[in-house]
């Protein structure tokens, strides 16, 4: 407190010269009340644990994750996005039963929350449970304040693909990308069923507008090359496999496009 009242006096005492007479006497200086330190309640002792184990299943410590999760649950009960947590690292772990039960209760609070339909279609598809799949996508998607939507699109379109619904598939794309213009994936899977179409044209064509937006993606650079080299249009294909390879030389694409500059005898 001395140190506060320090601090104060001489501004106080400054302001008085410069604004009053010489007849004012200087006010009674009134030091500011000090603040405690509010006490957190439990839901935000409970977002702080939630957030620790967040981060634990982030580093793939699952049991860390787990403790902290389970302590945000006893101080939250009510928070669905915890229970959902609390699945999601089960699954993760591969106790699918676990997992199951956590994401339902976490439904059993909030029946709109999207996220936890979105982990029971991943479920679903790890146990071949194709269609209950879809219908946990669309039961995500038909909660209009879904942060996330894109990422439903793509996959029902990657299932779609797989059943060689291409239409369906090119569809769900499309909203994938109308929801996040940002969404990368969705760009390159149209491309690739662009090119299943035997539409190498209108697929070239979208390979150079993704380059425009994301430069860095290695991917469209290689199915840039490998559809020139099947073109017999060398110079372009060497351009495209080359500027996949330097990109990163150590990625999936750029070993792929490694291979076949090594194979095709397309070094600079």
């Amino acid at each position: 407190m001395r140190k506060l009242l320090i601090a104060v006096i001489p501004a106080i005492i400054i302001s008085s010269c410069i604004t009053g007479t010489p007849q004012d006497k200087p006010k009674p200086v009134v030091a500011p009340p000090i603040q405690e330190t509010k006490a957190l309640s439990k839901k935000e002792k409970a977002d702080g644990f939630y957030e620790i184990g967040v981060s634990y299943l982030q580093l793939g410590d699952i049991p860390l994750a787990l403790k902290y999760l389970f302590k945000a649950k006893d101080l939250n009960p009510d928070d669905p996005k915890i229970y959902n947590m609390i699945g999601y690292a089960f699954y993760v772990r591969g106790d699918t039963k676990s997992a199951v039960k956590y994401i339902r209760k976490a439904l059993d609070i909030d029946s709109n929350f999207s996220e936890a339909y979105m982990n029971l279609a991943a479920i679903a598809e790890d146990e071949g449970k194709i269609e209950e799949a879809k219908q946990y996508y669309l039961k995500a998607l038909s909660n209009p304040l879904f942060l996330k939507p894109e990422v439903a699109y793509y996959k029902l379109a990657l299932i779609e693909e797989k059943e060689g619904h291409l239409k369906k598939a090119k569809r769900y794309l499309n909203l994938a990308i109308r929801n996040n213009l940002d969404f990368a994936p969705a760009y390159v899977k149209l491309g690739e069923i662009l090119e299943k179409e035997g539409k190498t044209e209108d697929a070239k064509l979208l390979y150079y507008q993704i380059i425009k937006r994301f430069p860095d993606m290695q991917e469209v650079y290689y199915r840039l090359g490998i559809i020139y080299l099947n073109e017999k249009n060398t110079p372009l294909a060497k351009k495209f496999l080359i500027k996949c390879y330097k990109i990163n030389p150590d990625s999936k694409w750029g070993i792929k496009a490694q291979e076949v500059i090594a194979k095709y005898g397309l070094k600079e």
